[in-house]
């Protein structure tokens, strides 16, 4: 059972430790896709197996080990989460967290939205034919989501980019 204990010791991992945002996949032509992808991601990175486990059996998600890139470098161990997972993740965390609180709200905003995204597939983008149980053939839109949707995911990428930036 998670305690409450536990929660806030994994959001104060969370704040130090975790990047809470939102990832964007390109179009891919392959797929047919007009529109960029959007998901919501959670991933921490720690050379501490035992936190990054403790981690995914409390929240699930997963974890795996990392090589290191140079030859004096220790393991890392990664916790990743994406999409649903991130939104039950988060509504059990966003009270713990301090730092990165905004980010998590951000992630929660676009959650949201994608759950009415079925009424934003209004652009079309070509015709298909598509054959009913009988063999019989009929053109099917080919419908892509609207400029304002992805317009209002693209303002949330950009602020949890804004927010996540640590570069100089």
């Amino acid at each position: 059972m998670t305690t409450e204990i536990d929660l806030a010791y994994i959001a104060g991992l969370m704040d130090g430790e975790a990047y809470i945002g939102i990832k964007k996949s390109p179009a891919y032509k392959c797929q047919d896709r007009q529109t960029p992808g959007y998901h919501a991601r959670i991933q921490i990175r720690m050379v501490n197996e035992a936190a990054i486990k403790f981690i995914a059996e409390t929240l699930g998600g997963w974890y795996y080990q990392e090589k290191p890139r140079a030859t004096n470098r220790r393991v890392l161990y990664c916790y990743q989460a994406s999409d649903l997972s991130v939104e039950t993740i988060l509504y059990k965390l966003l009270q713990f967290l301090r730092v990165k609180q905004e980010s998590a709200k951000t992630v929660l905003r676009l959650r949201e939205l994608q759950k009415g995204s079925a009424k934003y597939r209004t652009k079309i983008t070509g015709y298909r034919d598509f054959p009913n149980q009988y063999g019989a053939i009929r053109k099917v839109a080919n419908k892509s989501f609207s400029d304002e949707y992805v317009q209002l995911c693209e303002s949330l990428y950009q602020r949890c980019k804004t927010l996540n930036h640590t570069g100089i």
